[in-house]
């Protein structure tokens, strides 16, 4: 709070009061008031407006200072209402008072959101739960009958059942912390899981799959990995080229500190200035222009369960040459027992 910003509000009032001290002077001077006295009032009125007008500005300065400081320091604004203490005077509680039902207003109402968030997310999760009974249904049906129904019918239900997956994981995400298991995964068994879920895509799609060097233990959730090796598996799948030697390399290798599970293929690629872009929410970028399956969730959902695990994920690419998206997992021993 400034005092010349102060002083400038408070002009018409000051004026006031000069205006009243030269109209007494003149009055006094009509009633032929002793000198000494006309100047002992202008002093004492002097005074008595300094007094007053500084005394005001005192008691508001702690207020609106603290008021502006902690806006100033607080990243979440709206909690500025409990770092102030309310004021003694009349302006700053009805400013305070006007925070305090904006405040409670917004806290109502961003519950409210909440709660219908919440609501969504239930129905959305008991939905896909059972959507999946079907698909499994569907699953069954084609792996019993091969030799009626085509094979690409049972690739688009895989798919199916994918997307559902990484729907529900999607709904989990935020919350997922709860369901969190870590302990020393193998990446070797993590990653044949993985390879039998794609077998029949990979078959079709005469991709090599070239595994090796992943005989390593890292600490981390096996199947939040699991869906995560998978969504970057089906990325690569879904993104090669057709009209070249396919082929998926999958190996780890120590880096620094920790161990990093690296997925490359020698697909289309990703154009530089897209890189520091793909795991933002429904980024899909120039190969989404080209290719409309692309949804810009995959990545997304990875980065951020890997951000919420403690590990990074890392992309390099060349457009027409490779993608290799890395799970980095730093040697974390908190969560081991014993």
């Amino acid at each position: 709070m400034k005092f010349g910003l102060y002083i400038k509000d408070k002009l018409g009032i000051i004026a006031g009061y000069v205006g009243f001290v030269i109209f007494t002077y003149l009055l006094m001077m009509a009633f032929h008031s002793q000198l000494q006295m006309r100047i002992m009032f202008v002093v004492v009125a002097v005074i008595f407006v300094v007094s007053v007008i500084a005394f005001d500005y005192l008691r508001k300065y702690k207020f609106y200072n603290s008021l502006v400081g902690h806006l100033d320091e607080l990243d979440q604004k709206y909690l500025i209402l409990d770092t102030l203490d309310e004021p003694d005077f009349y302006e700053g509680k009805l400013v305070y008072s006007a925070m305090y039902d904006i405040n409670k207003s917004m806290t109502e109402n961003v519950r409210k959101y909440r709660d219908s968030v919440e609501n969504f997310k239930d129905f959305i999760e008991i939905w896909v739960h059972e959507i999946k009974l079907p698909i499994a249904s569907l699953v069954l049906m084609c792996h019993n009958n091969r030799d009626v129904i085509p094979r690409k019918y049972e690739e688009q239900v895989a798919r199916l059942d994918a997307y559902a997956d990484q729907v529900l994981y999607y709904v989990r995400a935020e919350h997922a912390a709860a369901d969190y298991r870590f302990a020393e995964t193998n990446l070797k068994s993590v990653i044949g899981r993985v390879a039998l879920k794609n077998k029949d895509m990979l078959l079709d799609g005469d991709i090599s799959l070239n595994v090796h060097d992943v005989d390593e233990c890292v600490v981390t959730d096996s199947k939040w990995l699991e869906f995560m090796v998978n969504q970057i598996v089906s990325n690569s799948i879904k993104y090669i080229d057709r009209g070249q030697e396919k082929t998926i390399e999958i190996w780890a290798e120590e880096v620094g500190d920790g161990k990093a599970l690296h997925i490359k293929d020698n697909g289309i690629g990703i154009p530089q200035s897209d890189i520091p872009l793909v795991c933002r929410k429904s980024f899909t970028g120039e190969n989404g222009r080209k290719y409309a399956k692309s949804t810009g969730m995959g990545l997304y959902i990875i980065d951020n369960l890997c951000r919420q695990l403690g590990h990074k994920l890392n992309i390099t690419s060349k457009v027409e040459e490779y993608t290799d998206v890395s799970i980095v997992f730093g040697h974390n021993d908190i969560y081991k027992i014993g």
